[in-house]
C-alpha cells in the first residue's frame, strides 16, 4: 500500500460533531444497573464497534498502489493502394507505387531494429477500405499492384489509429498523393487529423506524385459534355465541351466529335482546334454538326493525345444524340401578363418534339406609341419552314397590323391558307375587341365581329364583350379535341372541371364548328374552328389554367396538347408510342440503374393494360431478361448492378403489347464508363497533405518525401521511447462487492450480537 486516501461523505467539522454526538449518547446511554460491570462493558464495546464502523463508512477509506507495467509502442504506416498509385511520381518514369516499394525495401533493416526495441510497426494499405499487411522479419508483404477504385484517406487514418488508442501510439505515417475522391467518406480528412491531435500523436505525410503547377506533368481532360442531346434532322447541333489543359501553353489541341452508326463504326463529324494561352486553363469549346438521318446515335468528344501525356482515360467522354425526323415549332405571341399564357407554356414545353418561341408584346403606352405596329414577325409568318402553329394570346391587332405600314397579318393569313395552324385565345384585346374585324384575319377566323367591338387601352374592360359570371364548359361532340379522359367517360370528366371565371362573347359563323360551349341554357360557344387549308381555332376563355391549379392537371395538359397537335394536323399521327425514360446515360461499373417505361398517345395520355417483353443487351452480345413492374401509374424497372460490371455500350430493348396486339417497340442505349477516376487526374495534392499534417505539427506532424522516412525511423531507433509506465491500482471501501458485503456483514453481526445479549440478560 503506497498511499492511504479518504473520501468522506461529510465535511470534517460536521463529521466530528456527528462522531462526538454518537460517543456522548454512548456515555449517557440507558442504565445498566441491573447487570454486572463485565456485561455492561461488553455491551458498550459492541456499541462502540457499531459507531466505529459507521464512522468508517462515512470516511470511505481507500488505498492507491502503483506498479510498473510494460507498455507496447505502436507505429502505423498507411499506404495508399488505389490505382492512382500507378501514375507518375515525378518527372522521370517512376510510378508512385514503385516509389513506395523502394521506400519500404530501403528500410527493412530499420523495421527489424524497431521490432527489437519493442516498437510494433504495423502496415496497412487503403483505398476505400483498410487492409492489414503482414510484416515478417522486416519484410513488408505489399501487393504487387495497387487496385483500389477510390481513395478515402480520412477514414483510413481514423479507424487504424482508434484501434490502438489503448496502446502507446508513437506516430502515423501516411504515404499518398492525397487526392481523396470517395463520394461520401465516413470520416472527413480534418476530423481524422483532429483525432490524432487530441491523442497528441504526430501525422507524418509522405508525399507521392507532383502537383499540377509543378510543370512536371501534362494533361488534357474533357470534364463536361452533355449526356443526352436532341436535334431535328438537317438542323445544326452545337455542342459545348469543357476542356482542362495542363502543361500545353500556346500549343494546338485538336478536339473531335465522333458519331457511331448502328454497327458501332465511328466517324469524325467535326474538328475544332483549341489553343490554351497559359500552362493551366479551363475553357468551353463549341463543336458544330448537322445530322442528315434520324435515329438514336452514340456520340463522343475526344481530345487527341498530346506529347508527354500520361493519363489518357480522361481525354474523351461519351454521350447520346437523338435526331428527330420532324419536330413541331410554335410561335407564341402574348399581349399581357397572366396565368393563362404561363400555364399553357408550361404544359406544352414538356412535349419533347415541340419547340416553342415565346414572344411577349409590351402594351404600355410608350411601347404602343413608338414600336407599334411591330414588323419583325412578318418574316416569321412568311417563312414556310420556320413555324407550324401560331398562337395569339390577348394580342391587340394594332400591335401587328396597320394597313398603311405593315402587312404582317396578311402574311399570317397567307400562312394559314398554305396549311399552318392558328390559335387565338380569349382576352380583353382578342377577337373584335382587338379590332381583328379590320384585318386580313377577319376572313379566316370562325367568328363574326362587328365594327363597334373595340376595347381601348387604359379604359375599363367592356362588360358587353365578355361573360362575367363563372360557368362550366361541355363538349358538343366526341372529337379528338374534346377527349380528356382515358377511362372513356368523357362527359363526366368535363363535368368535374372547375368553372371558367370569364370569357369573350363570340358569335360563330355558320360555317364554323363548335366543340365546346357553356353548360347553361344559353349554350355560348367557347371553342370553335374553321378550316381554310390550314386549321384555325378560337378559345373564348381566359381562365382554363384553373383546371390545372385545382387538381385536374392531366385533363388540362391533354386538352391543350391535343389542341396544338390538331392545329398542326398531327391528330392522326402516331396514335400510341413506347418510350424508355433513362435520366442518365453514363454510369460507373456496377451502378444502380433505374428506368421508367411509358406508353402514351401522341397527346401525352397514358395507355393502361400494357404487357412488356424487355431485355438488356450487354457489350459482349449476351442478354438478360428485364422485369418491368407497374408502380402506381408508371412502369418501372431496376437493373441488376452485377450485370453492369463490364465497361462498354449497353442497350435496353422493350416491346409493348395490349390484349395480344403489338403497340410498339423502343430501345435506349447507355454507357458504363471505362473511365477510372483514380487515373483520370494525374495531379497530386501536396497542399492538402500539408494542411492535414499541420494539424498535428505541435506534436511533430509534418510532410516529407519518401527518402526522408529513414531519418525519422533512425530517431526512434537511436532514442527509443520509454516502454515502462506506472499503473495505479485503486481500492476503496464499498466500491467493490466483496468489501461492501464484508462491511455490511460486520455491521449486522455487531448489531445482532448486541440485541441477543440484551435479550439473554433480560434487558429487552
Amino acid at each position: 500500500m503506497d498511499e492511504l486516501t479518504f473520501q468522506p461523505v461529510l465535511g470534517p467539522i460536521v463529521l466530528s460533531i456527528v462522531f462526538a454526538a454518537a460517543l456522548l449518547m454512548l456515555w449517557i446511554g440507558p442504565s445498566f444497573s441491573k447487570i454486572t460491570n463485565s456485561r455492561r462493558i461488553t455491551l458498550s464495546l459492541i456499541r462502540l464497534g457499531v459507531i466505529g464502523l459507521a464512522f468508517l463508512a462515512m470516511l470511505r477509506p481507500g488505498c492507491v498502489q502503483k506498479i510498473e507495467k510494460s507498455q507496447s509502442a505502436v507505429l502505423l504506416f498507411l499506404i495508399d493502394a488505389s490505382r492512382s498509385m500507378e501514375l507518375p511520381h515525378i518527372a522521370d518514369d517512376s510510378t508512385r507505387w514503385g516509389t513506395v516499394m523502394e521506400m519500404v525495401n530501403a528500410n527493412q533493416s530499420r523495421l527489424k531494429q524497431l521490432a527489437e526495441n519493442k516498437i510494433d510497426v504495423r502496415f496497412f494499405t487503403f483505398d476505400n477500405q483498410n487492409q492489414p499487411v503482414e510484416v515478417e522479419d522486416g519484410v513488408v508483404n505489399l501487393p504487387d499492384n495497387p487496385e483500389g477504385s477510390e481513395t478515402d484517406i480520412g477514414t483510413a487514418i481514423y479507424e487504424t489509429s482508434m484501434d490502438v488508442r489503448d496502446q502507446r501510439l508513437l506516430g502515423v505515417f501516411v504515404a499518398t498523393d492525397c487526392v481523396q475522391n470517395v463520394l461520401d467518406p465516413e470520416v472527413e480528412l480534418s476530423q481524422a487529423a483532429e483525432a490524432l491531435a487530441d491523442m497528441e500523436v504526430p501525422l507524418i505525410g509522405v508525399q507521392l506524385g507532383s502537383a499540377s503547377d509543378s510543370g512536371q506533368l501534362a494533361d488534357i481532360s474533357i470534364t463536361n459534355f452533355a449526356e443526352q442531346q436532341v436535334v431535328n434532322k438537317k438542323n445544326d447541333l452545337i455542342t459545348r465541351v469543357t476542356v482542362v489543359s495542363r502543361g500545353f501553353p500556346n500549343q494546338d489541341i485538336t478536339l473531335q466529335l465522333l458519331v457511331s452508326d448502328s454497327a458501332g463504326n465511328e466517324s469524325v463529324v467535326a474538328n475544332q482546334i483549341y489553343r490554351p494561352s497559359s500552362s493551366y486553363e479551363e475553357a468551353n469549346v463549341e463543336l458544330k454538326y448537322r445530322p442528315t438521318e434520324p435515329g438514336e446515335f452514340r456520340i463522343k468528344v475526344r481530345a487527341l493525345p498530346m506529347p508527354g501525356e500520361r493519363a489518357l482515360r480522361n481525354n474523351e467522354l461519351d454521350g447520346f444524340l437523338t435526331v428527330r425526323d420532324k419536330g413541331m415549332r410554335v410561335l407564341f405571341l402574348n399581349g399581357s401578363v397572366g396565368n393563362e399564357q404561363r400555364f399553357l407554356r408550361d404544359s406544352l414545353s414538356v412535349i419533347d418534339f415541340i419547340e416553342m418561341d415565346f414572344q411577349p408584346i409590351y402594351t404600355f403606352k410608350n411601347a404602343r406609341d413608338q414600336d407599334w405596329p411591330i414588323k419583325r414577325f412578318e418574316e416569321d409568318f412568311i417563312d414556310p419552314k420556320k413555324y407550324d402553329v401560331f398562337i395569339l394570346c390577348n394580342v391587340d391587332s394594332r400591335a401587328l397590323y396597320d394597313a398603311s405600314h405593315t402587312t404582317s397579318l396578311q402574311a399570317l393569313a397567307d400562312a394559314v391558307a398554305a396549311g399552318k395552324g392558328l390559335l387565338m385565345l380569349g382576352g380583353p384585346h382578342s377577337f373584335g375587341a382587338g379590332l381583328y374585324q379590320e384585318t386580313p384575319l377577319k376572313g379566316i377566323l370562325p367568328i363574326e365581329m362587328k365594327p363597334t367591338e373595340r376595347q381601348e387601352y387604359d379604359q375599363d374592360v367592356r362588360k358587353d364583350l365578355h361573360i362575367n359570371t363563372p360557368f362550366k364548359v361541355t363538349p358538343t361532340m366526341d372529337h379528338f379535341l374534346t377527349r380528356i379522359s382515358g377511362s372513356g367517360n368523357n362527359k363526366q370528366a368535363w363535368e368535374k372541371l372547375p368553372p371558367l371565371v370569364g370569357a369573350n362573347r363570340i358569335k360563330v359563323k355558320d360555317t364554323a364548328t363548335v366543340y365546346l360551349q357553356s353548360d347553361d341554357n344559353v349554350k355560348r360557344p367557347i371553342l370553335a374552328s374553321s378550316t381554310i387549308n390550314g386549321r384555325v381555332l378560337v378559345f373564348a376563355g381566359d381562365s382554363s389554367w384553373r383546371w390545372k391549379r385545382y387538381r385536374f392537371a392531366s385533363e388540362y395538359d391533354q386538352f391543350w396538347r391535343q389542341v396544338i397537335l390538331w392545329l398542326a394536323g398531327w391528330d392522326n399521327k402516331n396514335d400510341e408510342s413506347v418510350s424508355i425514360e433513362l435520366p442518365k446515360r453514363r454510369f460507373s461499373p456496377k451502378a444502380l440503374v433505374n428506368f421508367d417505361v411509358s406508353v402514351n398517345t401522341i397527346a401525352g395520355a397514358a395507355v393502361d393494360g400494357v404487357n412488356f417483353e424487355s431485355v438488356l443487351i450487354k457489350p459482349d452480345g449476351q442478354s438478360d431478361v428485364i422485369t418491368i413492374n407497374q408502380v402506381g401509374e408508371k412502369y418501372q424497372s431496376e437493373l441488376d448492378p452485377e450485370s453492369l460490371a463490364e465497361p462498354g455500350l449497353y442497350k435496353i430493348q422493350v416491346a409493348a403489347s395490349r390484349d395480344g396486339a403489338s403497340i410498339g417497340n423502343s430501345e435506349r442505349e447507355f454507357v458504363v464508363m471505362d473511365r477510372d477516376k483514380e487515373k483520370s487526374n494525374p495531379m497530386a495534392n501536396p497542399e492538402q497533405l500539408k494542411k492535414l499534417t499541420s494539424q498535428t505539427s505541435k506534436f511533430g506532424g509534418k510532410t516529407i518525401g519518401p527518402e526522408q522516412v529513414s531519418e525519422i525511423l533512425d530517431v526512434y531507433i537511436n532514442d527509443p521511447p520509454m516502454t515502462k509506465i506506472e499503473v495505479p491500482l485503486k481500492w476503496r471501501l464499498g466500491e467493490s462487492f466483496p468489501s461492501a458485503a464484508l462491511f455490511l456483514g460486520a455491521f449486522v453481526a455487531l448489531l445482532g450480537t448486541e440485541w441477543l445479549l440484551r435479550k439473554k440478560w433480560g434487558l429487552v
